[in-house]
This record gives C-alpha cells, structure tokens and sequence, in this order.
C-alpha cells in the first residue's frame, strides 16, 4: 500500500514516525510538504533578524506562513509525553532535553494575587507501571526539529500540493502539485493522510469549498475565514516572542509556567528551553475593538500597544519583556468547525486538518501526537484483518478510519468545550467584573471537583 502524508508539521512527522514503527515495511510512505524549513538544527528559537518584519512585509497571509515556519512557544502536556515515550524513548529523552520541564502552572491575577498553583505531573492518574510525566515547555521549533531528526533525510519531499480528487473507479487518490522549480506532479495513494493544518487542501477535498468547513482564524484583530471574505469577528489576538535572557529565579525555584489574568487581557511567560538556553517565552492575548482597515500591520505599533496594555499589571518579569522584547510573532490562531467526520474513501485527517484547538486548551500538540498514534494503531490492526482474509486492504482502511473519529471525537470535543471555558476569561472586563474573575479562578484552581484546570491526560 502507498502511503501519503500532505505536511510534515508536528503532527505529520510523528505520524510517519508510528506507520513506519506500526506497519509492515512493504507499506511506501512519503511526506509532501509545501514549505522547506528556514531553519535547522538552531540552538535557540529564530530571531526577529530572520523574520521581515518590516510594516511591507508584514501581512497576515505571510504571518500566517511565517509562524508555521519559525513557531512560537508551547507546552507538552503529559499525555503527548506519554505518546512520544511510547513512540521512541530516545525520542522523548531528546524532546524534554531540548524543552524545560514545567512542574507547576502558576495562576496569577494583574493586581500581583497569586490566586493558585498546580502541579503538572500526571502522576496517580495511570497505574503505578506507568513513568510519571510533567509538562515540558519548548519552542514550537525545538519539538518540531527535534523530531524532524528521526524521521531523518530523503522523506520529506518539497511539494506544494494544489489538488487531491478521488478516482471513483480504481479507489485510490490522485494528488497533484508543484515542486519548488515549478514543475507539475502527479501522484497517487492508497491513502492519504492530511496532515497539512488548518487551512487544508485534503479537507477541502472532502468536504468543498463551503465555509461551515472551512477553518477561522484570530489574527492580529480579529476573526477571518480561511478562503473567504472578511466574515465574523471574534475580538481575540495574540502576539508572542522570545526573550534572550537569565531565566529568573521565580521561574526555576519551582519550574513554573506562569498564567496572568487581567481586565484588558492575558500574559503568560516561562522558560523555552533548559535555563542554559537563556530562552524566555512569551505570549499574550487580548481583546480588541475594531477589525484591521489594512493587510500591513505595524509591529512597532502592536508593542506600544502592547505596553499600554499592561503598564499598570504588577509583575516584574512581565515589565522585563515588554522593556526588552520584540514581538516576534502574530499568532493567526486557526479553529476549525466540528466536523461531520475526518475521513471517508481513503482520505483521512488528523491534528489541526481536523480540529484545530484554540490555544487556551494547551492541547494543540499533545492532541496531534495523540491523533498520529491512534490512528497508526488502528491502522495497523485493520490490515492485520486484511491479512487474515476478513477484509481487503480498502475494507481496512474504511474501518480504520471510522473507528478514528469514534475513537478521538468526543475526547476533543471536550478539549474544545473546556477550552471555551478558559478563554471567557481573557476579555476586556469592568473592575467588578475582574475581581469576580479572580474568584472564580481561585475557586476552579482550589476545588478539584470544578476542575477547570485539571490535565487532559
């Protein structure tokens, strides 16, 4: 059977990562990627010397692109750690070597309340055989590198794909492209396997052009449709970066992930990597009032902004970044609509194709290492039927792909519920409004039986 995989993200490298682990080798497999990295093997997150960041080239298209490429901050929750030790112990030595090991989320109001701490460990969740994980703080790029080097050279194959439709009469998928020289290709699988993010050819493929499918993103003000016009506004934004700098002690006497709640906004900062690295993390989310007039955005502008913002929070570290950083990333924020399915007739869609999570969740890369490993596993049980003469190789892959969606559903569903609950709390809000928030955190943080903040693990 061949195989072929349309991203080589997060997700699209770990799922080549567990066919090759869980499939037989007579199964072909390829990585169709549309972009070749910028960067590779980089000590530290890239720099905003790398990125143009001048009000020309700054745009929400190309910012899009641009952080998918570069990345910015995120946290491996335990149960992408899990998946990762069960892929590759080396593997998963070499992701919480790269990245820092937050073992406490702090929670803190904008007045200088610390409203609560928690741990990130899983432990006595899982029975006692099972190695205990905590979250890992890492760039985007580090994890993303870390396992471009063992899926290793020669997979990943530089081609935009501009079209998949199936061919009714053989049951396979054609798939056509450009190669960077931009000449034509034409390819065909036995099963392809989006994994090409948000805004995805292989979704659109299965589902058409209608906008109910199509993914939305919070952009620097506001809320756009992938493929369409300018629609609904959300009022969400989110900007981000790195500082280089001593890791502060606050951070490492108790390896925390800090989370900053305020009545104009959120902030939330921690290490991106070991303490040596001298890599802080940042991010913020805000609300805004009015939509971008123009595609040019000014990062000049988006600091000021961003300093007004916050002038008046009480956190030095927080004072630190906005006195010294640089906004190194827009985080167009992609969420895709539930989906009647993920997959029918030999395509399926996993991670971000599927259910693009807002980034309240914490779950975006834990939940697309957890898609890769399902569905290998699934996959691989399947065929074992074809084998033993109970289904052909279709008849597999349909049921595959159907016990999929059954499977990981309603677990993200939840994620996604849970989410929304989290993000109600990053809004602009009257000082009543604030002080009843920061209530209400201390009471989800202090009463496990809310459980707002308890680990999808």
């Amino acid at each position: 059977m061949k195989i072929i995989i349309v991203g080589a993200g997060i997700c699209g490298l770990s799922t080549y990562l567990h066919l090759r682990k869980h499939l037989s080798s007579e199964h072909s497999i390829i990585i169709y990627e549309s972009h070749a990295p910028r960067f590779y093997a980089s000590k530290y997150p890239p720099t905003p010397a790398d990125v143009d960041t001048s009000p020309e080239g700054f745009n929400l298209d190309d910012l899009s692109k641009s952080t998918v490429l570069v990345g910015g901050g995120l946290g491996i929750s335990p149960n992408g750690l899990g998946v990762l030790r069960r892929l590759d112990p080396e593997l998963h030595a070499a992701v919480i070597e790269q990245g820092f090991k937050a073992e406490h989320y702090v929670f803190k109001g904008a007045n200088g309340w610390t409203l609560g701490k928690q741990k990130t460990s899983d432990k006595g969740v899982h029975p006692d055989s099972v190695e205990e994980e905590a979250t890992v703080a890492s760039s985007r790029h580090g994890l993303w590198e870390t396992i471009r080097k063992y899926v290793g050279d020669g997979v990943v194959q530089y081609r935009r794909i501009t079209h998949v439709e199936r061919d009714e009469e053989t049951g396979k998928t054609i798939v056509k492209g450009i190669d960077g020289e931009g000449n034509t290709i034409d390819d065909v699988a036995d099963l392809l396997i989006g994994a090409d993010g948000s805004r995805s050819i292989v979704r659109t493929a299965l589902f058409g052009t209608d906008e109910k499918y199509q993914a939305y993103y919070l952009s620097v003000l506001g809320l756009y449709p992938a493929h369409s016009k300018l629609t609904t506004y959300s009022g969400q934004s989110g900007v981000g970066g790195f500082l280089r700098t001593e890791i502060p002690d606050e951070i490492l006497q108790d390896r925390r992930m800090v989370f900053t709640f305020g009545r104009n906004g959120f902030f939330g900062y921690s290490s991106a990597g070991p303490p040596s690295a001298k890599s802080l993390m940042w991010w913020s989310t805000f609300e805004t009032s009015n939509l971008p007039q123009t595609k040019a955005i000014d990062s000049a502008s988006i600091k000021q902004e961003l300093r007004d913002r916050h002038k008046n929070w009480k956190d030095p570290i927080l004072h630190t970044v906005l006195d010294h950083a640089e906004v190194e990333s827009i985080y167009p924020t992609w969420v895709v609509p539930e989906l009647p399915h993920w997959g029918e007739n030999g395509i399926v869609l996993v991670g971000d194709a599927a259910h693009a999570l807002d980034p309240t969740t914490g779950q975006g890369a834990s939940q697309a290492l957890e898609d890769s490993e399902t569905l290998s596993l699934l996959l691989a049980r399947c065929l074992k039927l074809g084998e033993d003469g109970k289904l052909n190789e279709r008849e597999a892959n349909a049921l595959a792909i159907k016990l999929f969606h059954e499977i990981r559903g309603p677990r993200i569903h939840k994620i996604v519920e849970r989410g929304k609950k989290i993000s109600g709390q990053k809004g602009n809000m009257s000082i009543v409004a604030e002080y009843f928030m920061y209530f209400f955190l201390w009471t989800v943080i202090h009463v496990p039986a809310i459980g707002m903040f308890k680990q999808m693990i």
